[in-house]
């Protein structure tokens, strides 16, 4: 018969206790002693030596201190140096994120494994936003990948908080180029803010170092009005690299601009496909297909933004609920749709425009009422918010942006209408404009060559309409442009 494993370890415990006893009572079986800024800890060689191999290497070979009964232990201060000792005998340590710092540097500097590594598990605890800048160093120092890898993906996740810590003012330019490749796709604003002030606050050193981190940004996915304050920016206009690298980017993308700008339409659900999505091209005449929407949706809006599709709103199909859900597609990436806040209200057959970075949900159904209300949903605060409401209700509108004003066109308010309102945002105002040769509700819209499309829609009597109308702004007037070969209803479609 032999002991346990509970009972051996019981054993070891007990005789530990002892000698932990016997370094802070009776010291009868000490012999050293370390000092540190004067005061003294009696210790057993033979326990330091089995938990530290920094103490290992110095009582066994052939050292000063392993003859000498009194050995200063000079790097580490009383009161941590007791910390240690006190992992060493007993296992047991406090640490806290106000020390947690030191007893790392002590256990590195004591080289005890046990110690570091109950440290790092600690840290990984507490990375956050405010501390990943300074825990990444100290995880390079000292070896620790996970806390490196964790560290790395804290400032992922909060790069544009991160940028603004002192820390962040701190870094050499090694550790800036991989932050810089470590980023999300759509920081390159953020990204952009960071080197700027990193090089601003000691220009005479890292000014030359501005055009390899300017180079590694992708400029093509800036907002124009974010462009315009690149072009403005002393240390961009100031180096003729930087300038022509601005330059070669807005030639590509008005390019690029002209090439596709109304060559495609993106038509997103309706009755009948509730979760298609349907690439056409004007010129070829080709369909494509992209992946489905996530949830079904009839009465649906949407907006482009850059190169993302939003949608907003709609409903399983026409009898259920509306819904207040949004979502987003990546015409980039065309991997799938991406969950978005919800709106203030839900909403199925509303209208929707862009104006800069803020998308605009305008009236609609809320499953009782048509409403007048309006809200816009900021982009890059990721915040509903409500705006002036209409001044007639309307549910089944068409909604479109043209030259910075949002039109609200036709729709239902317990009739049938062919009004059409035009939102100012200066002025937070709506003002009715000329309206449609005759009422539309649930037509779709979009704007081609400075005039606004409107196609197909539910007419006065309940018969669907193939007409495709024509609006000018400049003479304020409604024409029948042509007609589609099938009549068209609660589609939703962009310009791509």
């Amino acid at each position: 018969m032999r002991p346990t494993p509970k009972e051996r370890s019981l054993h070891k415990e007990k005789i530990m206790d002892y000698l932990n006893f016997d370094r802070k009572g009776p010291k009868r079986h000490c012999n050293k002693t370390l000092t540190s800024d004067g005061k003294n800890f009696s210790v057993h060689d033979c326990i330091l030596g089995a938990a530290s191999d920094y103490f290992k290497t110095m009582f066994s070979v052939e050292m000063k201190e392993k003859y000498d009964e009194v050995v200063c232990v000079k790097n580490v201060p009383p009161k941590r140096l007791e910390n240690v000792l006190e992992f060493i005998y007993s296992g047991d340590i406090d640490v806290t994120e106000e020390n947690m710092l030191e007893v790392l540097e002590d256990s590195e500097y004591t080289q005890i494994e046990g110690l570091k590594s109950f440290c790092n598990q600690f840290i990984l605890q507490v990375v956050n936003a405010d501390n990943c800048l300074k825990l990444r160093a100290y995880a390079k120092r000292y070896n620790l990948d996970d806390v490196l890898d964790k560290t790395d993906q804290s400032i992922k996740e909060n790069l544009a908080s991160v940028m603004k810590h002192k820390d962040f003012m701190q870094l050499e330019v090694d550790d800036m180029t991989i932050i810089i490749k470590q980023r999300n796709k759509d920081q390159e604003e953020a990204v952009f803010t960071g080197i700027v002030q990193w090089v601003n606050y000691n220009p005479s050193q890292r000014e030359e170092l501005f055009v390899n981190l300017f180079s590694q940004i992708d400029i093509s996915s800036m907002s124009s009005g974010f462009l315009a304050k690149v072009a403005y920016e002393n240390l961009v206009r100031s180096n003729l690299v930087c300038s022509n690298m601005l330059v070669d980017n807005l030639i590509k993308s008005f390019r690029q601009l002209t090439a596709e700008t109304g060559a495609e339409l993106l038509v997103i659900g309706g009755e009948g496909s509730e979760k298609d999505c349907v690439v056409y091209n004007v010129n070829t005449k080709e369909l494509k297909y992209l992946p489905e929407l996530s949830t079904k949706r009839v009465g649906a809006t949407s907006v482009k933004v850059g190169r993302k599709v939003y949608v907003a709103g709609g409903a399983e199909n026409s009898d259920a609920v509306a819904y207040n859900t949004c979502e987003m597609f990546d015409l980039n990436e065309q991997t799938k749709w991406n969950s978005l806040p919800c709106m203030g209200e839900c909403r199925e057959f509303c209208g929707s425009g862009l104006i800069g970075d803020s998308l605009y949900c305008i009236g609609g159904f809320d499953g009782t009422i048509h409403s007048a209300s309006c809200e816009r949903y900021d982009a890059r605060s990721d915040v509903w918010n409500e705006i002036a409401p209409l001044n007639q209700a309307r549910s089944g509108l068409a909604c479109v942006v043209l030259d910075g004003n949002i039109y609200a066109i036709g729709g239902l308010d317990n009739k049938y209408l062919s009004t059409v309102e035009c939102y100012e945002p200066r002025a937070d105002k709506w003002r009715f404009v000329a309206s449609l040769s005759k009422e539309l509700n649930r037509s779709f819209s979009c704007v081609v060559g400075n005039k606004i499309y409107v196609v197909g829609g539910e007419m006065n009597d309940e018969s669907i309409s193939k007409s495709v109308e024509v609006y000018d702004p400049t003479s304020d007037e409604w024409t029948t442009a042509f007609e589609l070969q099938n009549p068209a209803l609660d589609a939703t479609v962009v310009v791509i």
